[in-house]
């Protein structure tokens, strides 16, 4: 009679896998999306386009003005590249120093708000995490990791700005009156947080120059000073960046 050869018995691995496919995997469950408040309806603000502009030359009789400028020039591009190569250090510093951070204080609730981190020579930096936090610029991926907190954790923030200025003279009085009493109807009267300055209108940078003279400007410049600034990166045509 012939013989009949034994088949091999199955390899460890590959019984575990036969054993883990006939084991039902539950199905896993999505975490619920973010509530989110709709806020069509509001002015959305659109960036204004560019165009050329001439500038009156600054006089400079005795070179004095050229001599700031070329120092401003050159001090500028020197403390540029310092600033961004200790922008640069600070960030890889943070980059090593986040996956201690998180290590540490894992499983903790004592969470200590910086970490140190010293210099051969003894000096000390802090690397600080704030309860400070930037923007969620991925949801799905907060989802995704998050699960079921994310809902906990992560909520919509949103603010509303009323540009007082453009709101008709007249109606100022009520509309404030109404939506106070709004937000006090619905318990929200904390939510709304006021604050009022005296400031120039917009046509009073062009108009001030014809209705005051130039020792007049210079005084008002002391209680309300013009936004003015150097800049040292000039765009095509030497228009402001």
């Amino acid at each position: 009679m012939p013989r009949t050869k034994a088949r091999p018995a199955a390899e460890p691995a590959a019984a575990a896998t036969l054993v883990a496919a006939a084991v039902p995997v539950p199905p896993s469950i999505p975490a619920p999306a973010l509530k989110k408040v709709s806020l069509a309806g509001f002015a959305v603000q659109s960036p204004a386009g560019k165009t050329a502009k001439s500038y009156p030359l600054l006089p400079d009789p005795e070179g004095q003005v050229a001599e700031m400028v070329t120092l401003i020039l050159d001090q500028s591009a020197q403390l540029e590249a310092l600033e961004g190569s200790v922008e640069l250090l600070k960030s890889e510093l943070v980059a090593v120093a986040k996956p201690f951070y998180f290590q540490h204080h894992a499983g903790q609730h004592a969470v200590a708000s910086a970490i140190e981190a010293t210099a051969a020579d003894g000096r000390t930096v802090r690397v600080g995490f704030s309860n400070s936090y930037r923007a969620v610029t991925d949801e799905a991926a907060l989802l995704r990791l998050a699960g079921p907190q994310a809902e906990r954790f992560f909520k919509q923030s949103f603010e509303l700005k009323i540009k007082g200025d453009a709101i008709p003279e007249a109606a100022v009085e009520t509309l404030l009156g109404e939506l106070q009493a709004l937000f006090a109807r619905h318990g929200a009267s904390a939510a709304l947080v006021a604050k009022a300055v005296i400031k120039p209108t917009k046509e009073f940078h062009t108009a001030r120059h014809t209705l005051f003279s130039p020792q007049q400007n210079a005084e008002l410049d002391k209680i309300a000073p013009v936004s003015a600034s150097v800049k040292t990166k000039l765009g095509r045509g030497g228009d402001d960046e």
